[in-house]
């Protein structure tokens, strides 16, 4: 057998393997968006890291833009952690006070506490829950695209650019499908493998690259400082794009909002929170010094992660080309899984709970599952096909989308109620996201027309500082 069919057989098996849990290990109705709040802290900390470590970004993002910028890249996961500790400090009591986690008004457990029912419950009002939802939705669904973007090139090593939408197809069935079936029980139990698995294979690569004997350097991995006019350690749209964006990510991301309303008490979220920037912070790091040392071996090599992938797979070594090249793709495959069906889920969640006035069943959650797999496919045709978006453009727009709800969401957890609960504050608040997230989407398409992409690294700290000022205003004059 080829190199490249013995890949092909193992991302089958990944697939149908996953498919197959989640026909066997389904969930009742009634823990199937909170695992009947059973999580503990490594649970919900391998689950929060399997879910961060990303396609798209931890092994495709990271393995490229660390031969440029070295470990210094590694700000990004650094601002993760002050993100967590913010959240866990300033937040995260809030939350136990008015018992975030222990379900609506009318104690529909089965279903769950979400994002947009906590936020209707701070401001008094539906249109604040309808606009946070949305808009939270809005950002994860862009999250799957790039996820599926990533996902389906990949598939280029050994499948004709023609197939790549059965490729794509392919992959997000059976993900929706798994995920559809199985609920958050299903969901955080894969991820446990999924991370596992992925830790494995980016550690045994980089023993194998270090007997290669590379020839780096320290300044390979530390490069030499950047005057500060140009950056702190990274460019400064780059560098301000990172930390903002990882500040902000932990109360805007909804599978967060799940997790702790899964979680057995709050203490194991805080800790789990912990858990899981260790462990992303760890393959983050394994990433990073994977790309920096292939490339130094193998200089040749196309500066991407089918690049890497196809080196591997030319490579005269039978141990690199049948063994550690499909292991790598099998990596690829279950991060991009992880990643889905932890952003999937809390949207059947939030359109169950937010938009539905009365508990439904899982033959409905299933229904809501197979109709966001088409919009999905839809979406993806719309931004990659029609407006052409690249990758790297997309992917510091969907930053933007995910992130530009999180100034309201925080004013929601930590401000006066009564003050949240005014007639000004209310429509102050919808008023300031909807500018945010319309200004991030112009600097994102005026910087894609025109082909900078330091333009559109500034989106989302542009966005969510005029977002943070008029809220600010807004609640100090109703104060």
């Amino acid at each position: 057998m080829t190199p490249f069919q013995i890949t092909f057989l193992g991302a089958l098996g990944v697939l149908l393997y996953f498919l197959v849990y989640g026909i066997l290990y389904k969930s009742d109705v009634e823990s199937y968006f909170n695992c009947n709040r059973q999580l503990n802290r490594m649970e919900f900390g391998s689950s929060f890291a399997a879910a961060s470590t990303s396609l798209a970004t931890v092994l495709f993002f990271f393995v490229t833009l660390g031969l440029e910028n070295g470990l210094y890249i590694l700000i990004s996961p650094l601002s993760y952690l002050v993100g967590i500790l913010i959240f866990n400090k300033y937040i995260l009591p809030k939350l136990q006070i008015y018992r975030y986690a222990e379900g609506n008004e009318t104690g529909q457990i089965s279903v769950g506490s979400t994002l947009g029912l906590f936020m209707e419950q701070r401001f008094g009002s539906k249109w604040v829950k309808i606009m946070i939802s949305l808009i939270t939705m809005l950002g994860i669904i862009s999250i799957l695209l790039i996820e599926l973007y990533v996902g389906v090139d990949i598939f280029n090593i050994f499948i004709k650019p023609e197939y790549r939408e059965i490729a794509l197809v392919l992959i997000a069935v059976v993900v929706f499908a798994y995920t559809g079936l199985g609920g958050l029980n299903t969901v955080v139990k894969t991820d446990r493998i999924q991370f596992g698995f992925m830790l494995l294979v980016a550690f045994g690569i980089v023993i194998w690259l270090c007997i290669l004997k590379p020839s780096v350097t320290f300044a390979d991995f530390f490069p030499a400082p950047i005057p500060l006019s140009e950056g702190l350690l990274l460019k400064w749209p780059l560098f301000l794009n990172m930390v903002i964006v990882n500040i902000l990510l932990i109360p805007s991301l909804l599978r967060n909002w799940q997790l702790i309303a899964a979680t057995r008490d709050y203490s194991e979220v805080g800790n789990g929170l912990m858990s899981g920037f260790v462990l992303t912070a760890v393959i983050s790091a394994l990433f990073v010094v994977l790309g920096i040392l292939f490339f130094n071996v193998f200089p040749q090599t196309e500066l991407s992660l089918n690049g890497i992938l196809s080196s591997m797979a030319a490579s005269n070594d039978k141990v690199v080309s049948m063994i550690l090249l499909p292991l790598l793709f099998m990596a690829c495959l279950m991060a991009l899984l992880s990643t889905v069906d932890s952003s999937l889920l809390p949207v059947v969640q939030s359109i169950s709970c937010d938009f539905g006035k009365t508990q439904i069943g899982r033959r409905k959650y299933l229904v809501i599952t197979g109709l966001l797999l088409v919009l999905t496919i839809g979406i993806y045709w719309i931004v990659f096909k029609l407006l052409k978006f690249e990758l790297i453009e997309w992917l510091y727009t969907i930053f933007s989308l995910v992130t530009i709800s999180s100034p309201a969401i925080i004013l929601g957890c930590i401000g006066n109620e009564t003050v949240l609960q005014k007639r000004g504050v209310r429509i102050g608040t919808i008023i300031a996201t909807v500018v945010g997230l319309i200004l991030a989407l112009l600097i994102s398409y005026i910087g894609n027309v025109r082909g900078n992409i330091w333009f559109i690294q500034l989106n989302t700290p542009i966005a969510a500082l005029i977002d943070s000022l008029i809220l600010f205003i807004v609640y100090k004059v109703n104060s």
